[in-house]
């Protein structure tokens, strides 16, 4: 926006077109970074894999190319003595460098809806929208601010949504966190169907023997393989250290039960275990029937204990 707003009091004051272009320039370049980096957040690119980072850049680097080349050719575009914006032959390059990256992030808010991960994708597809909407005005109308405006915004929204998520989510793996369990509890009381009580087994001993790392690498491998099979209506909450919980809402008995079946066929492909307790609503008491799902759970510890001692 500042940029923006140089440009244009240097073209109302007649400045020198030179001092106009590299403003402009820096626009056009500043316009398709703004996308770039919704994209490198929702891809989280990997700064090791050096292709994959080039491949997703590499539109950027020619759209620099194409926006500095105003000062020694009008391919682009270019200002008269008067300071009057004059677009090129290839005027739009930056705006096709921008729907190029739109088009990527509309292609990541389809696979946060397959993954279930509905508010992310909200927020992608806000993003989406607002940009091409405005990229459109500015295309029919030549109201130039609207492109910025929809940056600006965009930028607002996603911030807004980080910092929601921040406060919901366990830094170390991304599931909810305790607080959300209990608000969710009471915001879902009467569509809950079942509690789920997981616990790791031998955290401990890992901590101790192979250090916090390697603690924190089996949480997170533990989260992983729940988040694979968790159905629609349920959600994973972190309690804290190596305790979990699942809320199902609106799920039924049959599918709480293939859901514990796939969470230990997963936790098989890794090097750790886990014990599960579960406890289905029969009334209005929540404590209790959570109390309940730890109980079970802490008999199929028991199981794991008496099998590892023989």
């Amino acid at each position: 926006m500042i940029v923006y707003c140089a440009e244009l009091w240097l073209a109302d004051h007649g400045e020198p077109a030179k001092l106009c272009i590299l403003y402009c320039a820096l626009g056009y370049v500043i316009r398709p970074i703004i996308i770039y980096l919704f994209v490198k957040l929702s891809l989280h690119i990997d700064r090791k894999k050096h292709t994959e980072h080039f491949l997703i850049l590499l539109p950027i680097f020619l759209n620099v190319l194409a926006a500095f080349s105003a000062f020694f050719t009008d391919i682009v575009y270019t200002y008269n003595s008067e300071g009057v914006f004059i677009r090129g032959p290839l005027g739009y390059f930056a705006h096709v460098v921008c729907i190029t990256y739109l088009a990527i992030l509309l292609i990541l808010t389809i696979k946060r809806f397959c993954s279930r991960d509905y508010t992310e994708g909200i927020i992608i597809f806000l993003v989406v929208s607002i940009n091409v909407i405005a990229m459109m005005v500015e295309s029919l109308t030549e109201l130039y601010g609207a492109g910025r405006t929809a940056y600006s915004l965009s930028i607002v929204f996603y911030y807004l949504f980080f910092c929601v998520e921040s406060f919901k989510r366990d830094s170390l793996t991304g599931a909810l966190n305790r607080r959300c369990f209990y608000i969710d509890s009471e915001k879902h009381k009467a569509e809950l169907t079942a509690v789920v009580s997981i616990d790791m087994n031998g955290l401990k001993k890992i901590n101790d023997i192979q250090g916090h790392a390697k603690g924190d690498e089996a949480i997170c491998a533990t989260v992983n393989a729940i988040d694979k099979v968790v159905p629609k209506g349920c959600s994973l909450y972190r309690m804290g250290g190596d305790e979990f919980m699942i809320l199902c809402t609106k799920v039924e008995r049959e599918a709480v039960g293939k859901m514990i079946e796939q969470i230990r066929a997963e936790m098989e492909k890794t090097p750790f275990t886990c014990a599960i307790g579960t406890a289905y609503i029969n009334g209005d008491d929540f404590d209790g029937v959570c109390a309940q799902a730890d109980a079970e759970m802490y008999k199929d510890k028991q199981k794991y204990k008496a099998l590892c001692a023989t």
